[in-house]
């Protein structure tokens, strides 16, 4: 697996998954979505840096370009 230089100090990001705790599920609701109901993206994984803390989310791109044609 390819090693991600944290952005704040450089130091090697941990690789891992977002499990949230409780029913929901960790999503992004983009403000651009137009219409009465916005459907969110699911956030897939993150990175984490161990040494500042510095946290990175990431979604599926294809989706969230499908939700804002």
């Amino acid at each position: 697996m390819d090693t991600h230089p944290c952005p704040k100090c450089k130091h090697v990001m941990d690789t891992g998954r977002v499990s949230p705790t409780g029913a929901e599920l960790l999503v992004y609701i983009s403000e651009k979505q137009t219409g009465m109901v916005r459907q969110p993206t699911r956030i897939s994984h993150g990175l984490a840096c161990p040494n500042c803390g510095y946290v990175e989310l990431y979604l599926d791109p294809e989706e969230l370009k499908k939700r804002l044609k």
